[in-house]
């Protein structure tokens, strides 16, 4: 036992020096940094802009300025209201975007005007601001009071649990890891079936395996990739928290730290689920052009649970689907740390999910090992599953 140990990390070592001392390691580092960063420019620059909005009053719709800013208020968005000095000034301002529309006419005859479109959350602000003081002064002609209707038919609002003062920052969050955890995991999981290819086509798989037992030349293969994975992980989430706390866009290191513990976890479970399905497929196979067709049904359920999150999740975080899913080992590695961020998954559900995880992790080590052991040392044509799962089994 103690020699297979000392085997498997002798392997493990070897692969961790290589692909941390070659270039594509830290061309991948770089490039996933950048891409990120990228991302997250342009979720900052799409959310300031949905958020902030500008509207030029002329005429009569001066007189609309404490409703419009009142209605801005309660909707949490920030609105920049000027007056210009006549209608030509207004559209010029308009036209050269130093507003995002203008605002003219009186009861009646109210006009919107954009330079190619008017964005609909500004025109429903405008539109709501408008109906209501044409229904107030319909009431007061009548003689009702404006105020006592509003207060007869006001609704008030209240939740059974308190509302999340850090709800955007745990979207934010979720949306973080769940990026992180399916690139990391698919790009080492291919990895392995790279590795597992380029020494099987070179012939280097026939050496090893003459001195090291095939079921821990795979395991040593797994750890070490699974660790560089687990590096890269950690140097892009340490790099955005600094980034985030300094910019002021992460205020409760708290909520992080203890995502980020869940997305590590959860990586590991992920990273070494895939990997033995990869190490596996890439058995099957003794060239790269071959590769391709044997692992792109692996990525399936990798794809699968990132849409979930990516789609459903930070709008619904309590949907029932993407609640049970999330349950299910090949899916739960992305879903279960995205609802752990968004503050949904209660500890026991976290346990319970990691337990069937790794119960099906013990499950795929076998199935990898025997289509490993009966597949590496056929070359030639490409070995089918079944091929591979009738072998003998031998080491």
């Amino acid at each position: 036992m103690k020699r297979a140990a000392t085997t498997i990390a002798l392997v493990a070592r070897r692969e961790v020096t290589t692909q941390i001392r070659s270039r594509t390691f830290l061309i991948g580092l770089l490039l996933m940094l950048v891409v990120f960063g990228g991302y997250g420019a342009v979720f900052a620059f799409v959310g300031a802009q949905t958020s902030e909005s500008s509207l030029v009053l002329d005429g009569q719709a001066r007189e609309l300025r404490p409703a419009l800013q009142s209605a801005a208020d309660r909707r949490g968005t920030e609105l920049t209201l000027t007056e210009a000095g006549n209608r030509a000034t207004a559209e010029s301002m308009v036209r050269a975007g130093e507003a995002d529309a203008l605002l003219t006419g009186g009861p009646g005859t109210f006009q919107l005007i954009g330079r190619d479109d008017v964005g609909a959350g500004l025109r429903s602000l405008v539109t709501e601001v408008v109906e209501q003081q044409a229904v107030t002064d319909a009431l007061t002609a009548a003689g009702a009071d404006p105020g006592q209707v509003s207060a007869l038919s006001g609704v008030g609002i209240r939740t059974l649990e308190p509302a999340d003062p850090e709800r955007g920052q745990r979207v934010a969050l979720a949306l973080a890891v769940t990026f992180l955890l399916f690139f990391s995991v698919t790009a080492y999981g291919a990895a392995v079936a790279q590795g597992v290819v380029e020494e099987k086509s070179g012939r280097v798989v026939e050496l090893l395996l003459s001195t090291i037992p095939a079921t821990q030349l795979l395991a040593g293969k797994i750890l070490g990739l699974g660790l560089v994975g687990l590096l890269q992980l950690l140097i892009l989430g340490g790099v955005g928290t600094v980034v985030a706390l300094a910019t002021g866009l992460l205020a409760v290191p708290a909520v992080l730290l203890g995502t980020l513990a869940s997305a590590v976890v959860w990586y590991l479970v992920g990273f070494f689920l895939f990997a033995t399905l990869y190490a596996a497929a890439g058995a099957l196979v003794s060239r790269q052009e071959e590769l391709q067709s044997v692992t792109a049904p692996v990525a399936v359920p990798l794809l699968v649970p990132f849409l979930l999150a990516v789609a459903i999740l930070p709008t619904d975080p309590r949907n029932t689907v993407t609640t049970v899913l999330s349950f299910v080992p090949f899916l739960s590695q992305t879903l279960m740390p995205a609802r752990v961020a968004l503050g949904v998954a209660a500890w026991w559900e976290v346990l319970i999910a990691l337990a069937l995880a790794l119960a099906a992790l013990a499950g795929m080590v076998l199935f990898a090992a025997r289509v490993y052991r009966n597949s590496v040392l056929r070359t030639g044509a490409r070995v089918s599953w079944r091929e591979a799962l009738r072998g003998d089994g031998r080491a």
